[in-house]
């Protein structure tokens, strides 16, 4: 594995488990986020969009593999959203995830809903 890989896996991981700094020290400092909402830059944006508000669903991330090109990484994954009251099933998606790489930390991050797009992202 990587260094890049193991920072990949532990951006997930410490996500899934809201450890919020030691999240943002996995993130270079100029990092950008490209989310849903629009772009987060820096790492107190970056956390700011992966804290997670109470209630409702919540997600979990499932790493399903992850290649390497260089400083680029593709992570394809599987969200499992979850009811937070009894923590029933409510759904799941696969997106793939794009990493832009600088010395072993995530330099940007951004969500693909299309996987073939994601994959031209990669390769391009």
């Amino acid at each position: 594995m990587t260094p890049e890989e193991k920072t990949v896996r532990e951006f997930i991981s410490t996500f899934n488990r809201s450890e919020l700094d030691e999240f943002v020290e996995l993130l270079d400092p100029e990092v950008e986020i490209n989310g849903m909402r629009g772009v987060s830059k820096g790492r107190e944006e970056a956390r700011a969009w992966a804290t997670r508000k109470p209630g409702g669903v919540q997600q979990t991330v499932l790493l399903e593999s992850c290649e390497q090109n260089d400083t680029r990484l593709l992570a394809r994954v599987k969200r499992e959203w979850r009811w937070e009251d009894g923590n029933e099933l409510a759904y799941t998606d696969e997106l793939g995830w794009l990493f832009e790489m600088k010395e072993a930390r995530v330099l940007s991050w951004r969500p693909f809903e299309d996987l073939e797009e994601a994959r031209t992202a990669f390769t391009g």
